[in-house]
């Protein structure tokens, strides 16, 4: 027999509409329109001005995907996500040296969150005085010690200035990991240290076998946010290269902000996003279907 709803469930769920519908209209208005409407763009030749006439269907993401500058830039995203690993351990033995105590933490700690607090503009400021080759200090340190011959302009030569650019996003990256991993030592019971003491297990052994394995989950999470981070850079790269010498350090967003707003070609630029968007979604499933396998394994 069907059950009716009362008078007292029918207001309970009307409530329950009515609280969740300003989140389902934001959705809708802030995200499912415009990616509606970034479809749509991308399958005509546009330039951003008038209405969408000239329908070319899928030749512009055959002309994104054949473009030797958007694999260039899809290798040098890839690049700078796989370098900006390196942030992961650093903030991780940072995080350590906090947990196990040192003179000043708390300025310690401080300092070390400092550079993830500074917004990511200035951050390309700072750095790109830092690698002027006139009045910067890394050039001026190499020519003081007698290395002088190292000495070049970091960000305008192709061979140098993703690394560059690199550096600067793992300084930036670091603090941000090193404070998750803290605050997740900080909450990891006493009596797991405590009973392998007692056990006898040495510094290392402690390390290895109860610390790295309680991180775990967390070097999970910081790998995935390192991924999807790196997908999303665009500020830093703009303000630091705009993605030159000559497309040297072009990653996605710096490729998608050119193609539409510089050579006008929003049907291009935006068939690029779309692309970028769906390696974002591929990640996010395959990390799902590996949570997903790696949940099922261990209650089995």
């Amino acid at each position: 027999m069907k059950h009716r709803m009362t008078v007292k469930e029918k207001k309970e769920m009307m409530t329950a509409f009515l609280l969740i519908a300003p989140t389902i209209i934001a959705f809708i208005i802030f995200l499912y329109i415009p990616f509606v409407s970034a479809l749509q763009t991308s399958l005509y030749k546009y330039n951003g001005l008038g209405d969408l006439t000239d329908f070319v269907g899928f030749k512009n993401y055959m002309k994104v995907l054949a473009d030797p500058r958007f694999l260039r830039s899809l290798k040098n995203t890839l690049y700078l996500i796989l370098i900006s690993f390196c942030a992961v351990p650093i903030g991780f033995v940072f995080a350590y040296i906090l947990y196990i105590g040192v003179p000043g933490k708390k300025i310690f700690n401080t300092g070390l969150f400092i550079p993830y607090l500074i917004s990511m503009v200035v951050v390309g400021c700072i750095w790109r005085i830092i690698y002027d080759p006139t009045i910067g200090p890394v050039d001026q340190f190499l020519n003081m010690i007698g290395l002088g011959k190292y000495a070049t302009a970091w960000l305008s030569r192709p061979e140098t200035a993703l690394g560059a650019v690199s550096i600067t996003w793992i300084w930036r990256s670091a603090p941000f990991n090193m404070l998750i991993m803290y605050a997740n030592l900080s909450k990891m019971p006493e009596d797991f240290l405590e009973a392998a003491k007692v056990d006898g297990a040495n510094l290392w052994q402690k390390f290895f076998y109860i610390i790295i394995p309680y991180l775990k989950p967390t070097f999970g999470v910081l790998a995935m946010l390192t991924v999807t981070n790196g997908l999303r850079l665009f500020d830093l790269i703009w303000v630091m290269t705009q993605g030159g010498p000559g497309g040297a350090s072009d990653v996605m967003t710096s490729y998608i902000y050119t193609k539409a707003f510089t050579n006008r070609d929003f049907g291009a630029g935006t068939a690029a996003s779309v692309i970028l968007m769906l390696i974002m979604v591929l990640i996010m499933a395959v990390k799902t279907l590996y949570q997903k396998a790696t949940a099922g394994r261990n209650k089995s």
